[in-house]
């Protein structure tokens, strides 16, 4: 029964956090053709919900997901596949979220209307290819959490 509710658990957890990258991806298109007061309306409105829930979902999908690993120590396949999850997760967190994302956010969360610097669309350009780089390592990382969990010990209940 631990290894079903971890299972759950993090296939849940990596299942939201992905919704938060490809929610920025679905997006994309749109918010590439706004000028520029209306793309930073919409930073200041659209994502500043998703600091907090999203900050904290996506701590919680990578020690799930980390969790996982642990308890499938004794099945290597589903090991190595729930560690290889793990390690995007932590990838699209601490080398794309940390240094890129959250720096753009840092610097937009400044500015206004008037203030909007000539060069807002290069920071603009470096906010959406992080989320589709995001989106891409938490798909992956989703596909081989679910990999992991129908080759562990639960396919063969």
């Amino acid at each position: 029964m631990f290894l079903y509710f971890w299972c759950v658990l993090s296939l849940t957890l990596a299942a939201l956090l992905m919704g938060t990258s490809f929610r920025a991806c679905a997006r994309m298109s749109a918010k590439l053709r706004y000028d520029g007061p209306l793309w930073l309306q919409a930073q200041h409105s659209l994502h500043r919900v998703y600091g907090s829930i999203g900050g904290a979902i996506e701590v919680a999908a990578i020690v799930a997901a980390a969790i996982l690993a642990v308890v499938l120590r004794d099945w290597r396949p589903a090991l190595i596949a729930a560690l290889a999850g793990t390690v995007c997760l932590v990838i699209a967190f601490l080398f794309v979220w940390v240094p890129v994302t959250s720096r753009v956010n840092a610097r937009i969360a400044k500015w206004t209307p008037g203030t909007l610097p000539a060069d807002w669309q290069r920071w603009r350009r470096q906010w959406e290819i992080s989320h589709a780089v995001r989106f891409v390592l938490h798909l992956s990382g989703f596909v081989l959490l679910a990999l992991a969990t129908l080759i562990s010990p639960l396919a063969d209940d």
